[in-house]
C-alpha cells in the first residue's frame, strides 16, 4: 500500500492579527518545492474554524497559483466552503461537526460532494468515524471518499479499514508512529510536526520522516495550548522564509516524478 504524507498548511497574519496573504504565498511556494502529497488548507491546525469564507477562500487561490490542485485539500466548514473548493477543483475535507448521533451522521454523508473526505475529531463532534459507523455507511452506499481520523487509536483504524475496504483513503491524524499506522491500514499519516518545513527537509523514507517528526514533536508537547504549538510551527516556518525561490511548475512535477513511493520498509 502506497502511504501519503499529508501536513496540515500554515497561515499567517500580519503583526495586527490580519490575514497576511503575502507570508502565506511565500510559505506555499516553499511548500511545492518539497515531495509533500498532500496539504490541507484553513485545517483545525491553523484554526481555519475562526477565518471568514472570503478568506478561506483567498488561501485557496494562492494554494492553486503554487501548486496542482490534485495535492491540495480544503478543509471546508461550512456548505459555501465545500462550493468554492469544487469551483478551484480541490478535493474537500468537510468537518464534522455536532454530530449527536449515527442517524446525523450519516444524513450528514448522504448530503457530501462525491469523494468528498471528511474530517473526524472528537473536540468537534461526539459521533466520530469509527468501524460501525462506517460499516452503516457503506452498507447504505454512502461512504465518504476518505477520512482523517483524529485522536484515533490504531484499533480504531484497523476497524475502519476491515470494512471500508481498500479504496478508501484513510489518514491518521497522527505521526507518533507511522510504520504502526501503516500496519494498521492507514493509507497515509498527517505530520503535522513537518508543517513549518524544516530544513534540511527529511529524504522520503519512513525512517528518515519519522526521525524528523519525533525530534518535532517534542518540542511541540513542551507547549501547553494549542496557540503556542501553533506559534511554535509559524515562528520556525518564519525562520525558513529565506529559501530559494521556487523552481518553475514543471520543474516541481519532474523532481515530484522521480521521487520514490514511501512504500513499506525503507530502500
Amino acid at each position: 500500500m502506497g502511504v501519503e504524507i499529508v501536513i496540515p498548511a500554515l497561515m499567517f497574519r500580519t503583526p495586527s492579527g490580519d490575514f497576511d496573504p503575502f507570508a502565506t504565498q511565500r510559505y506555499a511556494h516553499r511548500a511545492a518545492r518539497t515531495w509533500i502529497d498532500r496539504f490541507i488548507l484553513s485545517g483545525s491546525t491553523t484554526r481555519g474554524d475562526l477565518l471568514s469564507v472570503a478568506e478561506r477562500a483567498a488561501i485557496l487561490d494562492l494554494w492553486v497559483a503554487a501548486v496542482e490542485p490534485s495535492r491540495l485539500v480544503a478543509c471546508c466548514w461550512c456548505d459555501e466552503d465545500m462550493r468554492l473548493a469544487g469551483q478551484r477543483g480541490i478535493r474537500p475535507i468537510v468537518v464534522m461537526r455536532g454530530l449527536e448521533t449515527h442517524h446525523q451522521a450519516l444524513a450528514f454523508f448522504a448530503q457530501l460532494p462525491a469523494g468528498a473526505y471528511v474530517y473526524s475529531h472528537p473536540r468537534h463532534t461526539p459521533i466520530t468515524v469509527d468501524g460501525t459507523l462506517a460499516s452503516a455507511a457503506t452498507e447504505e452506499g454512502i461512504l465518504p471518499g476518505g477520512a482523517k481520523l483524529a485522536k484515533a487509536g490504531l484499533d480504531d483504524i484497523a476497524a475502519v479499514r476491515d470494512v471500508a475496504g481498500p479504496g478508501f483513503t484513510l489518514w491518521d491524524g497522527s505521526s507518533r508512529h507511522i510504520r504502526a499506522s501503516i500496519r494498521s491500514g492507514a493509507s497515509g499519516v498527517v505530520a503535522t510536526p513537518l508543517a513549518d518545513l524544516p530544513m534540511p527537509f527529511p529524504a522520503r523514507s519512513i525512517t528518515a520522516i519519522q526521525a524528523v517528526t519525533d525530534e518535532a514533536q517534542r518540542k511541540l508537547d513542551r507547549h501547553a495550548t494549542r496557540r503556542t504549538r501553533l506559534n511554535c510551527l509559524l515562528r520556525s516556518a518564519s525562520r525558513g522564509s529565506t529559501a530559494p525561490p521556487p523552481a518553475p511548475p514543471g520543474e516541481v512535477r519532474q523532481a515530484r516524478r522521480r521521487s520514490d513511493t514511501v512504500n513499506g520498509p525503507d530502500p
